[in-house]
């Protein structure tokens, strides 16, 4: 383990965490997936102004991740890597084939025990190529498409489960957002 794993602890505040790496920056800086996210959960909440850049970067910067908040931010595989062609791990893992085959059985089954035994209103999980893995997640669950198939939705003890295509600006406008909150934020038009 390097020594910049060993600094984090196994879950940590976004501020604390982005502190840790000398990029409190970022906080109010546009990480489009942070972004997209924080418009999301402000829409699902029912929160007035979700849809403006300004009310979207404040919650990023002050809500987001937060350990005293309503969100909880985590990766299925945690390594960051800017493409599917690059691998700049091969100290810890030689591909990312490898790695994929022995970090995501135990992510899956970290990520499964914390969401069952803290049982979160919303858990959302972005990238359709990971459908199938974040089913695995939730086993037990079987899951219904919404929206014209654009979102898969499943329940589990009390949690309601979104599997989403991705969060990009591209895929994830404005109008899919209001549609998503419609059906499962505050006032929901149906479940």
């Amino acid at each position: 383990m390097g020594i910049r794993a060993r600094s984090f602890d196994l879950f940590e505040d976004l501020h604390s965490a982005l502190g840790k790496l000398d990029r409190q920056g970022l906080l109010r800086s546009h990480v489009p997936t942070w972004r997209l996210m924080s418009k999301l959960i402000m829409a699902l909440s029912g929160r007035t102004g979700w849809q403006g850049t300004l009310a979207a970067r404040e919650y990023q910067a002050s809500e987001l991740g937060r350990f005293n908040g309503d969100t909880f931010l985590a990766e299925l595989m945690p390594l960051p890597a800017r493409g599917i062609s690059i691998w700049p791990y091969e100290s810890l893992f030689p591909t990312r084939s490898d790695y994929e085959a022995n970090v995501r059985p135990g992510r899956i089954r970290r990520l499964r025990s914390e969401i069952s035994a803290f049982k979160p209103p919303f858990v959302i999980c972005y990238g359709k190529g990971n459908w199938d893995f974040h089913k695995e997640i939730f086993d037990d669950v079987t899951f219904r498409s919404e929206l014209d198939d654009e979102i898969l939705v499943g329940l589990s003890g009390g949690s309601t489960i979104l599997l989403l295509p991705t969060l990009s600006y591209y895929l994830m406008m404005t109008n899919l957002i209001s549609k998503i909150a419609g059906l499962f934020g505050p006032n929901q038009q149906s479940v």
